[in-house]
């Protein structure tokens, strides 16, 4: 199975805005509704997405964009996209993504969330699909 990750950058600089959004959510329930005679609710429902947001976040750090496994590519996200490589009709790379494509479905992997050992394993993959020089830009690489 190869694993795809997410930047490190990325993931402790999500972390780091989720917990600061936790600690706003704090002061903006518990010590304004201390404050105050009556319960702030919004405070209440910023805190509820910001421990959500902060939840999302650590399971990125220790789970992976993408993963490779008997010829399916998995994206492990909340709707979670499975794509077969026999299936893949087209590929197109771009500055910052890469467009995989089927007849059914489409997967848009961005570059830039990707770190690059991951991004050359994932090069590695995808040229060797039986594709059509026009419709692989990997395959001219070989």
């Amino acid at each position: 199975m190869q694993k795809i990750r997410y930047t490190k950058k990325k993931v402790r600089t999500n972390i780091l805005f989720s917990f600061l959004f936790v600690v706003y959510a704090l002061y903006k329930s518990v010590y304004l509704t201390i404050k105050s005679d009556s319960i702030k609710w919004i405070g209440f429902i910023l805190l509820i997405i910001a421990i959500i947001w902060f939840i999302k976040c650590i399971l990125k750090s220790t789970n992976y964009y993408l993963s490779i496994d008997n010829g399916i590519i998995k994206e492990r996200n909340f709707f979670r996209k499975k794509t077969a490589l026999e299936d893949i009709s087209y590929l197109r790379k771009t500055d910052d993504q890469y467009i995989i494509k089927t007849a059914k479905s489409e997967l848009v992997v961005y570059s830039n969330d990707v770190e690059e050992e991951s991004l050359k394993s994932l090069d590695k993959v995808l040229a060797t699909l039986d594709l059509p020089a026009e419709k692989n830009p990997f395959a001219v690489s070989q």
